[in-house]
């Protein structure tokens, strides 16, 4: 034997040392090395991911609270009146009945058709002095008929 085989079987019996070390290690080293690895790749993808998510919940929540804002300015001007004008009748209603108007006895309805048309009547003639046919908008409902909008001419001075 020379020299350099000795030099090499200690090299050999060296890896084998390491060989046999790991091996000792069992299927636990693997195990933990896949642990430490997959828990690298979650915090390398979250730190990914996690600004795209807020940014997707921050459009999200200003489309959100801008859609909230529109249903509520749309019924500032639509429900809540008319929810108004309801409730003005129904209390108009039971103070026909408790009053001395409760004498008319089969006439009432015909009274309270008369009032509720001159209502309308009222809340039309107000809309087409405006040349708008929905209060606090400008929108053109062709069912009304008041749609010679910034037309001055058909106006009362």
């Amino acid at each position: 034997m020379s020299a350099d085989d000795d030099i090499d079987a200690v090299e050999v019996e060296d890896s084998l040392s390491y060989v046999d070390e790991a091996q000792s290690y069992g299927s636990n080293f693997s195990e933990r090395v896949m642990l430490i690895l997959s828990g690298a790749v979650a915090f390398i993808f979250g730190a990914i991911t996690a600004p795209i998510e807020a940014l997707v919940n921050l459009v999200v929540g200003l489309i959100g609270a801008f859609t909230d804002g529109g249903v509520a300015w749309i019924g500032a001007f639509t429900t809540e009146p008319a929810q108004y004008v309801s409730e003005s009748f129904d209390a108009g209603a039971a103070g026909f009945t408790n009053t001395a108007f409760a004498e008319l006895g089969p006439f009432l309805p015909w009274l309270g058709v008369i009032v509720s048309i001159g209502v309308v009547f009222i809340v039309t003639w107000y809309l087409d002095r405006r040349d708008s046919d929905v209060v606090g908008l400008g929108v053109d409902l062709p069912v009304i008929g008041n749609e010679d909008d910034g037309d001055v001419s058909d106006e009362i001075d």
